[in-house]
C-alpha cells in the first residue's frame, strides 16, 4: 500500500468503507448468492446505537430492513435528511471482489463509489454530529436503504413513515459534484400481435416480427431524431434504446407474438408517464392497422432541484469552503433524489465521491482522498444547514 493511501486509510470513514467493503450486499435481484442487506444492516445499526442514537430498523422485505437514525436538536421544522442505499449489484467478474484494495490512491471493491464510499461518509458524519449536537441548527435523519439496485423498495418504505425533512441529501458518485437535476426513464415493452401458421404456408398467417420490424423503424427513424431537439441543460438531450427482442416459438411456425422492451431516459421537464402516453399515440398514428400492445414496466421521474433551495444554497456554500466545486451538476444516470422530489417534494441534492464510469464494472473503485472529502462536505453541511429559516424569521 503506498503512503498516501495508508494515510487516507487512517481516516473514520475510510475505515468504514473497508469494514462495508468486506461485507457482501448483492441484491437478492441478482443471483442465488446474494445475500442481500442484512448483514451490512446490522453493521451500521450496532455503530450508530453505540454512537447514541435513536435507531430503528424498519422491515421492507424478508430479511431486508431500512436503518433509520434520528438525531433531535429540538429542530424539527428543519430536519435533514441523509440518505444511502446499502446494496450493490452482482460481483460479476471482479476479482477478489470483497477484499478491499489499496492501490494508486484508490479504494477497491463491489460497491467502492456504488454507494458504500457516500454510505461510509454519513455514518461517519452521523457519529461524529452526536458528539457535538450544540453545532447542529437542524434535527438529523438518517436513512441506510434496500433495493436501490432494483427496485427501490427501500425508499419507498421510508416515505410511508412520512418523517417530516426540509431537505435531502442522497449518496451517489458524483465526483463531489452538487447534482441538481438528474435523468429519469420510462422502461416500457411493446407486442406486436400476428397470427400463427405453418411455414410452409406464410400467406396464411401474419408475421408478428415483421409488424415489430415497423415499429423499432419508427423508434429509430421518428423518435430519435426528435429527441435532439429537447433537452436540459444540465443533463443534456433525453434518449431512446430498443434493448431486447424476442419473437416466435420455432423455425416452422409463423410468429404469433413479438416483444421489445425500450428504455426511454427522460430529463427534466418531462414525465415518465406523459413520455409513455406519447409514444403510444404515435405510435399508433403511425401504424394505424397494427395490433400492438404497451405495457410500462418502470416509470421513474427525473430530478429537478430548484436552485435556490435552501439544501442546494446551504451545499455550495459548504462546498467553497472546503475549496470544492460549488458548481451544481446534472448527470445521466437516477437515484433515490427524484423519488422524494418527485412523490414528497423534498427539495433533494446527489453528492458523493467516485465515478459512475466505475460503478458496476469489474475494476469498481473510489478514490481515497474523496471519501475523506465527502464525509467532511456531509458534517459541515448537517452543521451550517438551517432549511428555510431566513424566510421564517421573515414572517
Amino acid at each position: 500500500m503506498e503512503s498516501s493511501a495508508i494515510e487516507g486509510a487512517a481516516h473514520p470513514a475510510v475505515r468504514i468503507l473497508d469494514d462495508l467493503l468486506r461485507i457482501q450486499s448483492v441484491n437478492p435481484h441478482y443471483g442465488e448468492d446474494a445475500r442481500g442487506e442484512r448483514d451490512v444492516a446490522d453493521y451500521i445499526e450496532t455503530r450508530l446505537l453505540k454512537a447514541g442514537l435513536k435507531v430503528t430498523r424498519q422491515p421492507v422485505a424478508e430479511g431486508r430492513d431500512n436503518i433509520i437514525a434520528e438525531l433531535r436538536v429540538g429542530k424539527p421544522e428543519s430536519a435533514l435528511l441523509f440518505e444511502a442505499h446499502m446494496d450493490t449489484v452482482s460481483i460479476g467478474s471482479m476479482e477478489n471482489a470483497l477484499i478491499p484494495a489499496y492501490r494508486d490512491g484508490r479504494l477497491y471493491g463491489r460497491g467502492a463509489c456504488d454507494t458504500k464510499g457516500a454510505l461510509a461518509g454519513m455514518i461517519h458524519m452521523m457519529e461524529r454530529c452526536a458528539l457535538h449536537q450544540e453545532l447542529l441548527n437542524a434535527d438529523l435523519v438518517f436513512c441506510a436503504s434496500v433495493d436501490e439496485e432494483y427496485a427501490f423498495q427501500g425508499l419507498t418504505a421510508f416515505m410511508s413513515l412520512d418523517i417530516p425533512v426540509s431537505g435531502a441529501v442522497v449518496g451517489e458518485p458524483t465526483e463531489l459534484g452538487v447534482v441538481v437535476e438528474h435523468k429519469g426513464c420510462a422502461r416500457f415493452s411493446v407486442q406486436t400481435h400476428g397470427k400463427a401458421a405453418h411455414s410452409s404456408v406464410p400467406h396464411k398467417g401474419d408475421n408478428a416480427i415483421y409488424a415489430m420490424m415497423d415499429v423499432v423503424r419508427h423508434v429509430r427513424d421518428r423518435v430519435e431524431p426528435q429527441l435532439a431537439h429537447i433537452g436540459s441543460e444540465l443533463c443534456g438531450s433525453p434518449t431512446i434504446v430498443v434493448s431486447t427482442v424476442n419473437g416466435g416459438s420455432q423455425i416452422n411456425i409463423v410468429p404469433e407474438t413479438c416483444e421489445i422492451r425500450v428504455d426511454r431516459r427522460i430529463v427534466p421537464g418531462e414525465t415518465p408517464e406523459q413520455v409513455l402516453s406519447a409514444f403510444e399515440r404515435e405510435l399508433k398514428e403511425t401504424l394505424p392497422n397494427a395490433r400492438i400492445s404497451i405495457e410500462p414496466l418502470l416509470l421513474d421521474p427525473a430530478l429537478n432541484t430548484p436552485h435556490g433551495a435552501a439544501v442546494v444554497l446551504a451545499a455550495q456554500s459548504v462546498a467553497s469552503s472546503l475549496g470544492l466545486s460549488p458548481s451544481l451538476c446534472g448527470v445521466s444516470y437516477g437515484s433515490n433524489a427524484s423519488k422524494l422530489q418527485a412523490w414528497k417534494g423534498i427539495p433533494s441534492i446527489v453528492y458523493g465521491p467516485g465515478s459512475i464510469d466505475q460503478a458496476h464494472s469489474a475494476e469498481e473503485y473510489v478514490p481515497v482522498v474523496e471519501v475523506v472529502q465527502a464525509a467532511e462536505f456531509y458534517y459541515q453541511l448537517a452543521c451550517s444547514y438551517k432549511g428555510n429559516q431566513k424566510e421564517r424569521d421573515r414572517l
